[in-house]
């Protein structure tokens, strides 16, 4: 939030489910549902992110995609003029310093725009 107050940035705050093949079929499942719950928290906090922005000016829109992180984000990025992408340096899976979690190494390597990682 401060790198968009110092440059008057748009922020775009993103939350990406990751859905396997398992997870895309049309049917039904226990597992679709854990999907649904795990995309209504990210929105959950989500919005708290954008309320948090907006009560210091920030302009900043949010979205929760279903999908492969790392794809889903370059692909929201090349899609919404992202000038910079900041994501967190570690992920989930308690990788230790000073290495980096697999999706931002993704995102770092792929990406078209600086990313930073935090």
């Amino acid at each position: 939030m401060e790198l968009a107050t110092a440059h008057g940035a748009h922020l775009h705050v993103l939350f990406v489910v990751y859905e396997t093949v398992y997870g895309s079929t049309p049917a039904f499942s226990s597992y679709e549902v854990f999907l649904e719950q795990i995309a209504d928290e990210a929105e959950e906090v989500a919005e708290n992110i954008v309320e948090d922005a907006t009560e210091r000016d920030i302009d900043s829109t949010m979205s929760v995609l279903r999908g492969v992180p790392p794809k889903k984000i370059l692909e929201h990025a090349g899609n919404n003029d992202i000038d910079l992408i900041t994501m967190g340096k570690r992920g989930a899976t308690g990788v230790e310093p000073p290495h980096m979690g697999s999706v931002t190494n993704r995102v770092l390597r792929g990406a078209d725009v600086p990313v930073l990682p935090v």
